[in-house]
């Protein structure tokens, strides 16, 4: 069985896809998870440098857990999207994820939350999907390898 690599909302082909954590369909690029990103929100930080051995940033939560909104992401070229704990210390760059949080409600009734974590879609040969876990790294350089757009 082969796997049809092919957006499962707009049919584009050649790029990189996503799937459903623990699921293989519906396949998204990243341009129909950016249209169905789930608003979240993060816990207000207040970062410090530990000038100590080895002078990292450490953070604390605001004393009233203060909620804010993460803006809006767009996929870069690698296929990633700044991870949903909020902003890092200010001149750092944000760290990054692979995993998209999208609305699916409207594309699958099996996905009505709301909020459907999405990984990349590495597909295994046999018709699945590699577990994200232990994707062989010829099939990870495979999925970096593919536009994003």
């Amino acid at each position: 069985m082969k796997i049809e690599y092919v957006c499962s909302i707009c049919g584009k082909k050649n790029v990189k896809l996503w799937r459903p954590y623990g699921d293989s369909a519906p396949l998204i690029c990243a341009e129909c998870a950016e249209e169905r990103q789930t608003p979240m929100e993060y816990t207000e930080v207040i970062w410090k440098k530990d000038e100590g051995y080895d002078d990292r940033w450490t953070g604390t939560p605001t004393k009233n857990k203060k909620k804010l909104p993460l803006p809006k992401w767009k996929v870069d070229e690698m296929g990633r999207v700044p991870t949903y704990d909020g902003p890092g210390p200010e001149g750092l760059p944000p760290t990054m994820t692979d995993q998209l949080i999208v609305d699916l409600s409207n594309v699958s009734k099996a996905y009505s939350s709301g909020s459907t974590t999405m990984i990349p879609a590495c597909p295994d040969g046999d018709g699945n999907f590699w577990c994200y876990t232990v994707v062989p790294e010829d099939v990870c350089k495979w999925w970096d390898e593919l536009p994003t757009r």
